[in-house]
């Protein structure tokens, strides 16, 4: 017959009985070294940021920024900034870009096409739709990280677009935000 040895359940119970009486539970933060007190277990709030659309395309070869463009001349590019309020860049997060679209109307149809102008999204006859996500710190062409850029393409016919993006913190210590929508403006060419 064999002998069962106490050792083992007795110093079992002791350990247990000692975590029990820890005033920390195993995922409280320890207190500061030098008794500073205890850490926060919450992460701390985002700041509000700053968060700006600007329109984009090459004219004459060099990069610009523009309000307008005659159609079928120069690819529009959708450039997004993201900054905290003392104007340090985003170094995370994503950017997705929307552009106001009139209901029912299919996408890329170039004899109906679906684009609106901001108003009509905000009047309820066009919502928002998705054009890419893309991380806060890709780089434009040109300019320095910490901003995002998309191609929008040639637009063959004349009307305003109503475009905006949605900033997506995920730990930039920059809040989550939409930006204020804008119109863009093609012209019939000259």
């Amino acid at each position: 017959m064999k002998k069962l040895s106490l050792v083992p359940i007795v110093l079992g119970v002791f350990v247990f009985a000692f975590a029990g009486c820890s005033n920390q539970t195993p995922l409280a933060p320890a207190a500061a070294a030098g008794g500073a007190g205890e850490l926060s277990a919450k992460p701390s709030a985002a700041t509000p940021g700053i968060y700006t659309l600007t329109f984009m395309a090459r004219v004459d070869g060099t990069l610009q920024e523009v309000t307008s463009l005659p159609v079928q001349t120069a690819e529009l590019i959708l450039k997004a900034s993201v900054t905290s309020s003392t104007g340090s860049a985003a170094q995370a997060g994503t950017v997705t870009f929307e552009y106001c679209s009139y209901k029912g109307r299919p996408p890329n149809d170039i004899s109906r096409a679906d684009e609106a102008p901001k108003e009509a999204c905000e009047q309820g006859t066009a919502s928002w739709a998705r054009l890419r996500s893309l991380y806060a710190s890709s780089e434009c062409p040109a300019l320095e990280p910490g901003y995002a850029c998309l191609g929008f393409g040639v637009v063959h016919l004349p009307r305003d677009v109503g475009f905006r993006f949605r900033y997506a913190s995920q730990g930039s210590g920059i809040a989550s935000e939409t930006s204020q929508s804008k119109n863009f403006t093609w012209t019939a060419g000259s």
